[in-house]
Order: C-alpha cells, then sequence, then structure tokens
C-alpha cells in the first residue's frame, strides 16, 4: 500500500489541532525516520524537534512528509500507538488520506520580497471553483495587498494586514521574471494556514498552497526559484 516510501527515508510531521489553528500558534516542525512499513501504518523513530525527542500522544493527527529521491509524499495522519525497539522509541503513524506526490523541486522555497494582490472566493466562487476548477468569467473583486516572502514550485509564504481562514481558495497575483519573459502570474491556492507574525500585531503569516496549476505555471515559477538561486550563489562569489 505504501510501495512508494523507504525505510530509512526522513519524515518532517505537523501537529494538527483545533487549538492550534485558533489561538494562532505557530506550527512547529518535527523530524522524524521511517523505520518499518505495514500494510495499513508506518513504523517511525519518536520525533524530535532541535535535538529534543517530541512524545506524541496516541490519537494525534499529524500532517506527514515522507520524503523520497526526488520525490516529496504527504498525507494527513494518526498516531496509532508508541512503542520501543531496543533503545529507540517509536510511533505508529496510520495515514488517513492518500499520499499526494509533489517533485522535491517543487519544494525548494527561496527567500524573496515579491509584491502580491489577494483576491479571497466567495462561498459561491468556493462552490463553483470546487464542482469546475475555474473561477467565473466575471470574477471581479477589491484585492487584498501582501508581501511574498518565500515561494516554490508548490506553494508561497506572504505577509499581509489581513488573516485569511485556513482551507480557503484565493486567487493570488504577482510578476515574476522568467529567462527574458516578465510573467504575471495568477494563481489559485488553498490557504495552509494563516496567523500573527511573532514580530508584529499588525502583520499575518500565511502560507499557500497552488492548486489546479497549468504545468507551464509550475515550471515557470521553477524556472524562476532556480535563476534566482544562481544570482544569490554568484554574488556570493563575488562574481
Amino acid at each position: 500500500m505504501f510501495e512508494q516510501l523507504v525505510v530509512g527515508g526522513k519524515v518532517e510531521l505537523f501537529k494538527k489541532s483545533r487549538r492550534i489553528k485558533e489561538s494562532g500558534e505557530t506550527k512547529e516542525m518535527l523530524v522524524s525516520q521511517i523505520m518499518d512499513i505495514n500494510d495499513e501504518t508506518i513504523i517511525c523513530t519518536m520525533p524530535s524537534r532541535q535535538g529534543k525527542m517530541i512524545v506524541l500522544e496516541v490519537g494525534t493527527m499529524i500532517e506527514a512528509f515522507f520524503y523520497t529521491g526526488n520525490y516529496i509524499y504527504k498525507s494527513d495522519c494518526t498516531v496509532k500507538s508508541r512503542g520501543k525497539e531496543g533503545n529507540i522509541f517509536t510511533v505508529e503513524l496510520r495515514p488517513e488520506t492518500a499520499l499526494v506526490k509533489f517533485q522535491r523541486r517543487e519544494f525548494y522555497r527561496l527567500k524573496c520580497t515579491i509584491d502580491a494582490d489577494i483576491i479571497p472566493l466567495t462561498d459561491e466562487e468556493r462552490k463553483n471553483f470546487d464542482v469546475t476548477g475555474k473561477l467565473p468569467d466575471n470574477f471581479v473583486m477589491p484585492e487584498d495587498k501582501g508581501i511574498i516572502v518565500d515561494i516554490s514550485g508548490g506553494g508561497l509564504r506572504l505577509f499581509s494586514k489581513k488573516q485569511y481562514d485556513a482551507d480557503s481558495i484565493v486567487n493570488v497575483s504577482f510578476p515574476i521574471q522568467v529567462g527574458d519573459r516578465s510573467r504575471y502570474m495568477k494563481l489559485m491556492a488553498k490557504v495552509v494556514m494563516s496567523m500573527r507574525n511573532q514580530n508584529s500585531d499588525s502583520v499575518y503569516d500565511s502560507r499557500l498552497q497552488f492548486v489546479n496549476m497549468q504545468k507551464e505555471d509550475t515550471e515557470d515559477i521553477v524556472k524562476y526559484v532556480f535563476a534566482q538561486q544562481r544570482m544569490i550563489r554568484k554574488k556570493e562569489r563575488g562574481l
């Protein structure tokens, strides 16, 4: 069932809870490793954060990212049990959603500063989008302003004056330079999380995941990210 995964593969875990969502706490990344793979569950080492083991309670909902070769697989999981093998504490994860595959290059995040316009969808527009995967032709709404602070082929992080509901859909627009072409991207994205910035009470920190992207759009963002990274490396080397 989990033939895509490999024993020894790196795992990144994020706790999912209503308390975190409502309080605006930052989701902290926990690091683990696959120890064994069963028909319906995955055995991992008890995760750690900054070298300290974090014991997960049975029943905890987890957002898991499994690293394997050129791909990353994502699934929402439940902690089914805890155990110990020799001197290693373990946690048994039961995936509740199908594994979704991403190319690793889509997850490479470039730190940046890009002005963006954000338009949240209304309930009616969201229903239409869920059915058709498209926006209505007459889609016009006031735009919120934001600043993209990092971007990858799979999504982005932005600062804005407005907080967005988790799991809501927004239209995000921003300019990028792809080779000798200037593009103004207009993409649909799902709000993964949106919380008050730790350094400013008037700024919200939101993470968006692109949805229903055209292959060309993904490729252009990846090209932009790696072109910018090459420029940064040249500057660091003084070239």
